[in-house]
């Protein structure tokens, strides 16, 4: 035994024994246990983590809060959130829900062809996301979401008493999510790539821990971080995209200068409406939503084509739902297919201005052939 090991030993065992020995160590753990109470902040954590709305931009901001019409920061209980909204003011709503990561400009493309049909439009970086602040003391749940939706549309100068929803990967569970108590509100609801009704069963042993919050939050961020890349480097070798923005660019700038974005991906990923929403999906099916549809790019590797039947079945069925496949699409569909999205997104909305009929609107929508290559074949 080392001279060190056996002055240890000696100290270790006098603790059992010797009085002195004990009074020091009880001494010593008081004091250290009443310096940090009385030297630790008193304040509470901040409620909200900023956006990089707040920092000066550089050269590798990819993009800036105003970069789409009618962009306005509103200030809620819940932080700040990016709102944009353009279009004819008597134009029928449509409102677009982004996903998980990519922020509210994936509707770059979209949102305009849109708006230049007649409807009015408006998106919102969900929280934690793009130039949206993220609160820090709420879980990132349907609860979340459903309560942002509601600050954006009373935050409009027009009414948005009824409107049209449409939501793309988290975002189209988040929509369904709303419908299901909303549902009033609603003239149609349109689904791109959705989430919601994801198999928790297919995630990895690691992915199931994260989830359940088992694992350690710096193991998190990396498991993020790797995700992230994984999908950069799966589309590294893309062409730019059409509406001129750099996407893998995107993404790194907000992992990077939003540092609410990890918190705001995990929690989502742990208590959004992702997996195994079936019974939310029944609900939001029951409400009498008018017009409903639902549309998955043949290779998207994240939302597989194979769930459309289920989304249709759970939504009313083939004679109340419209489930489309687009033929040579992604998970990206909405940005790199935004043609053939905003075209469904007409089909199953309707008239710009309201005065179509739904009923007579909704037999010429399933008696027609589709261009999108597959229409109630699941």
């Amino acid at each position: 035994m080392s001279p060190l090991t056996d002055t240890l030993a000696r100290h270790y065992d006098a603790l059992f024994r010797c009085p002195f020995h004990q009074t020091v160590a009880a001494t010593t753990v008081l004091t250290l246990t009443t310096s940090y109470l009385l030297l630790r902040s008193t304040a509470p954590p901040p409620r909200t983590i900023p956006s990089p709305r707040v920092s000066p931009a550089t050269k590798s901001t990819p993009y800036p809060p105003t970069v789409l019409p009618g962009s306005r920061l509103i200030s809620t209980p819940h932080g700040t959130i990016n709102v944009s909204e353009f279009g004819p003011a008597e134009g029928r709503r449509i409102l677009l829900v982004h996903g998980i990561s990519t922020p509210s400009i994936v509707f770059a493309s979209l949102m305009p062809a849109l708006a230049s049909d007649g409807y009015r439009v408006m998106t919102f970086d969900l929280f934690g996301r793009g130039y949206s602040d993220a609160p820090q003391d709420v879980p990132y749940d349907e609860r979340l979401y459903s309560t942002q939706i509601l600050y954006a549309l009373q935050s409009s100068p027009v009414s948005w008493d009824k409107f049209s929803l449409v939501g793309y990967s988290l975002g189209g569970g988040i929509s369904v999510a709303f419908a299901a108590h909303f549902a009033n509100r609603l003239e149609a609801l349109v689904l791109f790539a959705p989430s919601g009704l994801l198999k928790l069963n297919s995630l990895s042993l690691m992915a199931k821990l994260a989830r359940g919050g088992w694992v350690p939050a710096a193991i998190e961020r990396w498991m993020l971080g790797r995700q992230l890349a994984s999908r950069e480097a799966v589309h590294k070798d893309d062409t730019p995209a059409e509406d001129g923005f750099d996407y893998a660019k995107i993404m790194q700038w907000q992992a990077k200068e939003h540092k609410g974005f990890p918190l705001a991906f995990g929690s989502s990923f742990r208590h959004g409406p992702i997996y195994d929403r079936q019974a939310e999906w029944e609900e939001a099916g029951k409400k009498g939503i008018p017009s409903m549809g639902v549309l998955i790019g043949a290779d998207d590797d994240l939302v597989s084509p194979g769930l459309l039947g289920e989304m249709v079945m759970l939504l009313g069925g083939q004679e109340r739902v419209r489930g489309e496949v687009l033929l040579g699409a992604d998970h990206n569909l909405v940005r790199e297919k935004w043609r053939e999205c905003a075209d469904f997104v007409a089909d199953v909305v309707g008239d710009p201005e309201g005065i179509d009929d739904y009923e007579s609107d909704n037999e010429a929508m399933h008696a027609s052939t589709s261009s999108f290559g597959v229409v109630g074949d699941f």
